[in-house]
């Protein structure tokens, strides 16, 4: 895979790990962007735009482990890849696989693509986004 999440700073517990369901099958990446998949509490490698931010994976699962359940960081400062430029102050979101962008919805529904607040102004390279989730 490509473009994963550098982790700069854990923020509150370490973290803040929370543990999903994965498939047994799926390699995923230490610091893959996780978006919701399915009930209950399942996730998967980000996809694209419109999608459910749940986390970024701590550890790598390889596709042979027979790993079912993963932890996915949720309080950190992370250096992450942007599909467009990103803003300053603005809310970040889910644009691809492991890409964010400027959040460019503002409706109750779309409140949890937001991955997390820029931190700086990026263009289509890396910027640092404070993920609270």
């Amino acid at each position: 895979m490509a473009n994963e999440a550098v982790i700069i700073t854990l923020l509150g517990n370490q973290g803040d790990p929370v543990e999903y369901t994965v498939a047994a099958g799926t390699a995923i990446p230490k610091g893959s962007i996780m978006e919701f998949s399915s009930s209950p509490q399942t996730v998967v490698i980000s996809t694209a735009d419109g999608k459910f931010f749940a986390g970024i994976a701590a550890t790598e699962k390889t596709a042979t482990d027979g790993v079912v359940k993963m932890a996915c960081l949720t309080h950190c400062v992370a250096e992450l890849k942007y599909s467009a430029s990103g803003t300053l102050g603005q809310p970040q979101k889910i644009s691809g696989v492991n890409t964010i962008a400027d959040a460019d919805s503002d409706t109750i529904t779309t409140a949890t693509e937001v991955v997390g607040i820029g931190l700086e102004t990026a263009t289509t390279g890396t910027g640092a986004v404070l993920i609270n989730r």
